[in-house]
């Protein structure tokens, strides 16, 4: 299988060489994972939830469904050895237009919104450290850094992810430690208690698993550039599995540490959770320190949504003809690339990316569960075991669990002080987003020659 894809990759001008390793695939993972979203989610969960143990619980049932998603990828990308992620497996599985839809959704507001998200997170923590610093500046100058970097070669790529997801890795390793070892402020209910197992049933439940969706979000990364990888076959099901679980452990570990670190009213009124926990933990002096360093750490996160995005749309565009313009040339997507920096520039730009993220999580959502409802196509033709279904059950369930008690929530609360909008509705308008995009491909597939 290794051997056909490189050879697939040598007559589309990729020399070997330029191909990365499990090493670069493990550090994309890891760094599309860990951005915004643990960093900031803790902030909305402390509105419902005023104990650890259920707010730990909403982290423990995020891995566990990212790690049955991994796993199920791992037999996708076994089965069907390309680039594009969820939008080569639904075209297969299913029907091109699903497959244009997955796409679509995933390239454009699946990376480029959380690259903006993730550089303007990294600027705010710079100003914190340094006053003179303008959170936008930053971000726009991070972005067009990144970009930069992508546009050279995979394994140059792969090189620069290696060394922001390890400089990522050591501070939060760090902070862990510093927790454990200092005495932390923290004022939270720590023993479980009866009523804590009923949260999982409450609405506000599944609410607070989408921001933890988003935050497990990039689990799935190695497959979007599959074609890239030495030895695809065991690099992305190494990179899947290992660091899914990597940062599984992680995400439980910090989200202790921000609760035992600071006391629950300073963590419930500061978005930016991270600062909150270190000035508690360290004084404001150390924190500016503390927030010029997470600001460094975040880099890997804008540099992996970079590269991830536009691996997506480069497919698209080799089978598409209305988007042969994004289709790669030796080996890097320079133009999706492009595309996909200007579209996060000016998300940066506008702002208010919180509300858009809420709003497209449904649609990403079920594209992953439809990717791996594809186990069940993949059991028939033999490519995929029993145990294998079971994941891919956990996973559905849980999506479709997930989106359901959301509508559920949207639908039965009561109405807002300025009356009902669009935003009101944010499950339901990514779920008709989604059917929206899958329709565009229709007229689009008419204009192809």
């Amino acid at each position: 299988m290794s051997c056909t894809l490189t050879e697939s990759a040598r007559q589309r001008g990729v020399s070997e060489k330029s191909h990365a390793g499990s090493a670069s695939a493990v550090a994309l993972v890891v760094a599309n994972m860990i951005g915004t979203g643990v960093f900031v989610s803790l902030h909305y969960q402390l509105f419902d939830f005023h104990a650890a143990p259920p707010i730990l619980l909403l982290w423990i049932v995020g891995g566990l469904i990212s790690l049955c998603g991994a796993l199920c990828y791992a037999t996708l990308a076994k089965a069907l050895p390309r680039s594009g992620g969820e939008y080569h497996y639904l075209t297969e599985l299913y029907h091109p237009s699903l497959g244009f839809m997955s796409g679509l959704l995933s390239a454009v507001v699946g990376f480029a919104a959380p690259t903006a998200i993730s550089a303007l997170a990294l600027g705010r923590y710079l100003h914190s450290s340094q006053d003179w610093v303008r959170p936008d500046v930053a971000a726009y100058t991070v972005i067009i850094l990144g970009t930069l970097a992508h546009a050279m070669s995979a394994r140059t790529s792969g090189r620069v992810q290696v060394a922001a997801t390890s400089i990522k890795l050591t501070l939060i390793v760090g902070f862990l430690i510093a927790a454990v070892v200092l005495p932390g402020k923290g004022d939270i209910r720590w023993l479980p208690e009866a009523g804590d197992a009923k949260a999982i049933w409450n609405p506000a439940f599944a609410t607070a698993l989408m921001f933890v969706f988003y935050a497990y979000s990039g689990w799935n990364a190695a497959v979007y550039g599959l074609e890239e990888w030495q030895r695809p076959e065991s690099t992305v099901k190494r990179a899947l599995i290992g660091g899914s679980l990597l940062v599984m452990f992680l995400y439980i570990g910090l989200n202790a540490a921000f609760l035992k670190a600071a006391p629950v009213a300073d963590l419930a009124a500061n978005e930016e959770i991270a600062d909150a926990a270190a000035r508690s933990l360290f004084g404001p002096a150390a924190a500016r320190w503390t927030s010029g360093l997470l600001a460094i750490g975040l880099f890997s996160s804008v540099s992996a949504l970079l590269w991830a995005g536009p691996r997506v749309l480069g497919s698209m565009g080799r089978d598409v003809a209305a988007l042969r313009w994004f289709a790669p040339k030796d080996g890097v997507p320079l133009n999706a690339l492009v595309f996909q920096t200007v579209l996060a520039l000016a998300f940066v730009w506008f702002g208010q990316l919180d509300t858009l993220v809420n709003y497209t999580q449904s649609g990403l959502t079920l594209c992953s569960a439809l990717a791996v409802a594809g186990i069940f196509i993949l059991r028939r033709r033999g490519q995929a075991s029993a145990p294998h279904l079971i994941l891919s059950l956990i996973f559905i369930g849980m999506a479709g669990f997930v989106i359901l008690q959301s509508l559920v929530k949207e639908f039965t609360r009561p109405a807002p002080a300025d009356g009902y909008h669009l935003a009101s509705f944010p499950t339901l308008c990514g779920l008709l987003t989604a059917l929206a995009c899958a329709l565009l491909w229709f007229p689009l597939n008419r204009k192809s020659p």
